[in-house]
This record gives structure tokens, sequence and C-alpha cells, in this order.
């Protein structure tokens, strides 16, 4: 089991996956984000298959846990997110250094010797944490009126009374729809 994401490339063979299983400690990693907080190590496998000279494939899947706030009823909670990317390294045979300006996207380049993968994977596990988290997909939130968790108890406010509070709201584009509404509720039961 590795503890690092740089990979001796030299012991590699040609045309045959050399598998490593991985479980990095997050401290490895520049993932200091302030409304989450990763709270496992970075587990998974890596494959290298050198191809061609010494271009060299790289396939990746990781894994960890995160702590972050549900949007609905700001709860703290855990879940876990995954990664899985695909590149290939060319070996960098310039004696000048590469402007990053002019690299396309998808192009590393490696030492000849040595490919390090953990920029990558920082990038790839924040991409898959969840703009929106929601604790489950069935949380209630909380009220709109008294701030209630309604995942963990009922709400005792008269629902009728906000929707009349809101209708009546000058500001609203829908007051005027709503008077309407009220209108032709009367006029039905009138008849």
């Amino acid at each position: 089991m590795k503890d690092a994401l740089i990979f001796d490339v030299r012991n590699i063979q040609d045309g045959v996956f050399n598998t490593h299983k991985v479980d990095i400690p997050i401290s490895h990693f520049d993932l200091e984000l302030e409304e989450v907080q990763f709270t496992s190590s970075v587990r998974g496998n890596v494959a290298l298959l050198r191809h061609g000279e010494d271009d060299v494939y790289v396939k990746t899947e990781v894994f960890t846990d995160i702590e972050m706030q549900c949007g609905k009823c700001l709860e703290l909670f855990i879940t876990d997110i995954e990664a899985a990317f695909e590149v290939q390294f060319t070996p960098d045979n310039s004696s000048d250094q590469i402007d990053s300006d002019y690299i396309e996207d998808g192009e590393h380049y490696y030492d000849g010797e040595t490919l390090d993968i953990s920029d990558d994977t920082r990038k790839a596990l924040i991409l898959q944490i969840p703009i929106w988290p929601l604790c489950s997909q069935e949380c209630e939130g909380l009220c709109f009126q008294c701030g209630v968790n309604l995942n963990e108890e009922k709400c005792t406010c008269d629902k009728e009374d906000v929707y009349e509070v809101e209708a009546s709201d000058s500001t609203s584009p829908f007051a005027e729809l709503s008077q309407l509404l009220e209108a032709a509720k009367l006029d039905s039961k009138s008849k």
C-alpha cells in the first residue's frame, strides 16, 4: 500500500498495467476549504501503463469522507465522495521550463523517472464536492417561519397565516395575482 501519489516509472513494464492501492493522509493535499472538512485519508487504486516510447497512461479511482453542512436543515453530516480520472504523461526532454500557458488541457509531463498525480487527485476530489449538499434526499429542512428542524420535530406554525402575510406583501410580484385569486374564490362561493 502506497502512502504517496508519486510513482517511479522506470519499473513499469510496457503494455502491462501496474496497479497500486493507495491510502494517503489528507495532510498531503491542499484541501483546506471553508465549508468542507475532510475526515479521512484518500484511498483507492492507481493503475499505470507504459505505452509507446516513454508515455505513461494513468487511471485513478479514489475516495474519501467529508463533513459539511446540509443546505436545507443546516445540520452537519458526513458523506463520501469518489473521483475517477485518467491522464497521460509524456517525458519532458527539453531543458527549458515548460510554459503552462501553452500546455493543452490533459497534457502532463514527467521528468523521465517519476510522476506525481497529487494535484490531479486534489482537483478531481474538489470537483466531486456537492454544490447544494443534502444530508438525505428526504430532508425536510427548516420551517421558514419559526426555524424548527422539521426532520426532528413538527412545527406548530399556522401555515395559513404565513401565506396571507406573503400574499399581502406589496413588494411581491404575485401580490396582485393573490388578490385576483381571492376575488375568484369569493365569486365561486356566492354562486
